[in-house]
């Protein structure tokens, strides 16, 4: 996986290309915390996530607590039909701000 990062001041956004599963998912949570420390809005670009695994439903939740626990606001883009789809069956669409 590669993970792009554009800087806006107080908002980071963040483009996700390819995979967040099991071998990606520890970097990844690596440059969350990284966003969640450094930013008050975070936004996950997922245009280019082809797959997303049970690890990498747990870095989004750690994501999405730690700008929550801070006021902080998290929002994702461009989500794929078959992200959304496993989005949709684990509860995530109700819990998170996707546009």
């Amino acid at each position: 996986m590669d993970i792009k990062l554009i800087n806006r001041g107080s908002e980071g956004e963040l483009i996700l290309v390819g995979r967040l599963d099991s071998n990606t998912a520890p970097e990844a949570e690596d440059i969350f915390k990284m966003m969640i420390e450094r930013f008050d809005r975070v936004v996950l670009n997922l245009e280019h996530l082809e797959y997303i695994s049970s690890a990498g439903l747990r870095i989004i939740k750690i994501i999405h607590m730690g700008m929550k626990k801070k006021n902080g606001e998290l929002i994702l883009i461009n989500v794929q039909k078959m992200v959304m789809e496993v989005f949709d069956m684990v509860g995530f669409s109700g819990l998170l701000n996707i546009e």
